[in-house]
């Protein structure tokens, strides 16, 4: 089935009318999909990476344990070295993973990775001034 830019614009606007909206993640995961079919995949990369985002303040909805975890990830450590450094199993590491994920409303592991290298940067930086 050809694609068809009308048709799939046609969608979008019945969409709208109906009133049905999508969530931030279902979002995301619209414009993943995207890449498969854009000329300009690094646009999109751009995009989904500013949609993605995450504030600071939007960490205090984690735990605790989920902060230090995010923390860590932003540090670029792997699963296996923060379970030996907090003295958790990986399997309590990965459930911590899909747990911030989750709350942070990002798209995957390498989003998250992604998402808290920058804000363990940002504050780094931030701290320096």
């Amino acid at each position: 089935m050809p694609f068809s830019l009308k048709s799939f614009l046609k969608h979008i606007k019945e969409a709208k009318h109906a009133e049905n909206t999508l969530t931030r993640p279902e979002t995301l995961t619209v414009l993943n999909h995207l890449k498969f079919i854009s000329e300009d995949e690094l646009l999109l990369d751009k995009i989904i990476s500013l949609l993605s985002g995450v504030k600071s303040q939007q960490l205090e909805i984690l735990s605790p344990r989920e902060a230090e975890v995010f923390q860590l990830i932003g540090l670029s450590l792997t699963s296996k070295e923060i379970s030996q450094l907090l003295e958790i199993s990986e399997a309590t590491v990965s459930t911590h993973r899909k747990n911030i994920i989750k709350k942070l409303g990002i798209s995957g592991h390498g989003q998250l990775s992604k998402t808290a290298h920058n804000l363990v940067v940002k504050k780094k930086k931030k701290k320096r001034m």
